[in-house]
């Protein structure tokens, strides 16, 4: 008998890196089954994969969640700067730059 498998993808991302693993799984596997099957963790040995929560496609999914094929499974961590803040910031930087761009001329 073959055993049926559903492709998917497990994802997670810092600043300074993301990895994004394909792989299939056997059909009826639960969603951190899945992240430990992507052997992930390896490439994050600095981080507590396990202790972190997982959703798929922006969505958090409890721990009894069966993957679905084509799911992108990603392990969600704690923002460093909050999103609002960094476009205040980017945008306070850019008014300051062009304020002095015009004392200039």
């Amino acid at each position: 008998m073959i055993e049926e498998t559903v492709a998917i993808e497990v994802a997670f991302a810092v600043p300074e890196k993301q990895q994004v693993i394909q792989l299939e799984v056997p059909f009826g596997t639960l969603i951190r089954d899945a992240v430990r099957l992507s052997c992930i963790e390896s490439h994050f040995p600095s981080y507590d994969l396990s202790a972190l929560p997982v959703g798929v496609w922006m969505e958090v999914k409890p721990q009894a969640y069966v993957v679905q094929s084509g799911d992108r499974v990603q392990i969600y961590r704690s923002l460093i700067t909050n999103a609002k803040d960094a476009r205040r910031r980017r945008a306070e930087t850019q008014t300051s730059k062009e304020t002095q761009a015009n004392k200039k001329t």
